[in-house]
């Protein structure tokens, strides 16, 4: 299996379908699909545009020329202040280990806040 018939898997897997269901969303069969995830042959560029749609990521990170799933037009949005998502992102690979536990734990944290906008 390739990387991206793993991705593909994995990503359908994350959305909860199955491969009927993605096969009428991409109008072919649930074969075809397992055909794509399974390696045997891969999608043509219009339906790896598809794809990317359908899962809301990129065609890069699809075919593996970037780790962020996010489209670009995503990856330059500001997110706060000056940086953007995707300077965030490469920040984040420099730091140390002990630091991303301590990030990650920040996170955990900030999710069990109710939500400001929820509570309107």
């Amino acid at each position: 299996m390739n990387e991206l018939s793993k991705k593909l898997r994995w990503l359908r897997s994350q959305k909860g379908i199955s491969q009927k269901e993605l096969a009428r969303f991409l109008h072919c069969s649930p074969s075809t699909v397992s055909n794509y995830e399974n390696a045997v042959y891969a999608p043509g560029l219009d339906i790896l545009v598809l794809l990317a749609d359908f899962y809301e990521v990129s065609v890069d990170y699809l075919l593996g020329r970037t780790f962020y799933p996010y489209p670009t037009e995503l990856q330059h949005k500001t997110i706060y202040g000056q940086y953007t998502l995707s300077q965030f992102l490469c920040l984040l690979e420099h730091l140390t280990e002990k630091d991303k536990r301590f990030l990650a734990y920040g996170f955990r944290l900030l999710e069990k806040l109710p939500n400001p906008k929820q509570q309107s």
